[in-house]
């Protein structure tokens, strides 16, 4: 990983940066990206997962959020609970950046160790876009609303620091899928453009899984245009009369049994987009 500053006593390091093509930190050996976020990767690794969950934990003045607490390993709920007291610090908010079990299966039990709240509730909404949680010494998150990926998806801004979590929103090495029917691609390019639209090249994004994405607004832009190129393949392909239930062996025919279903969501996710957009050019069309 990229660093600057020497290993701390304590063994995390200061401004460690896990960039794309570098080995992931060892899971359940904490890093410290920048001044109190720290990163614990999960070991549940898998196809889903990729090397595992992101689990970040963001510290202030004696308080800490857990963001995407990950499994219930007992080893991981430990480790959460060593960095935020090697921290000098107590878990006051456990925040989801989404309902999937992969980010938020230990929500409960980390709340349970520390008196937590949990925002949200697990299945219950999302938390309200803009809000703002002060954890003292300049550390302030503030929370923006980015579905697409599933309709609750939330990303979380550490102005200060030029960091934001984005959850399964955006990750760095390629674009996530689309959880159809609940997450839609209208959503999800919504909310690329919002985040670049925040952003500029000087921050950084730490994703829910894999590697950070630096120069986050070239690549968010760069990664529209992948998602506008999908939606014109697969607009192509209806129009020359494939059937619908094939285009997902068309699109993506080189992908593995394990991940079909998440394309096969995609290419669902992006039919409903087409379909759509096909409707309200027609009654546009009728009200002339």
């Amino acid at each position: 990983m990229s660093s600057g500053p020497p290993v701390r006593e304590d063994s995390c390091r200061i401004d460690a940066i896990w960039d794309v093509g570098e080995a992931p930190p060892r899971p359940e050996e904490p890093v410290e990206v920048t001044g109190g976020v720290h990163l614990l990767l999960a070991p549940n690794a898998n196809h889903w997962t990729y090397e595992g969950t992101n689990t970040w934990i963001v510290v202030g003045d004696g308080r800490a959020v857990v963001i995407d607490p990950g499994p219930t390993d007992p080893g991981h709920l430990d480790r959460i609970d060593e960095v935020v007291r090697d921290a000098g610090a107590r878990v006051e908010t456990v925040l989801l950046s989404h309902h999937h079990g992969d980010h938020s299966q230990a929500a409960h039990a980390v709340a349970e160790r520390w008196q937590a709240a949990i925002r949200p509730r697990i299945q219950q909404g999302v938390i309200p876009d803009g809000s703002r949680l002060d954890l003292g010494r300049r550390t302030e998150i503030r929370t923006l609303s980015t579905p697409g990926h599933t309709s609750d998806g939330v990303s979380f801004s550490l102005g200060d620091r030029r960091v934001m979590l984005t959850g399964d929103t955006v990750l760095a090495r390629f674009n996530p899928y689309i959880s159809h029917p609940d997450g839609t691609v209208a959503d999800i390019l919504g909310s690329m453009a919002r985040i670049a639209d925040l952003v500029d090249d000087d921050w950084i994004l730490l994703p829910g899984h894999g590697p950070a994405v630096r120069e986050p607004t070239t690549y968010l832009h760069a990664r529209i245009t992948d998602r506008q190129r999908r939606i014109d393949q697969v607009a192509g392909l209806l129009a020359d009369g494939v059937a619908r239930e094939q285009i997902t062996d068309h699109v993506y025919a080189k992908v593995d049994d394990q991940r079909r279903p998440a394309a096969r969501a995609s290419v669902e996710a992006i039919l409903h987009y087409l379909d759509t957009r096909a409707l309200g050019a027609r009654e546009k069309g009728s009200t002339v």
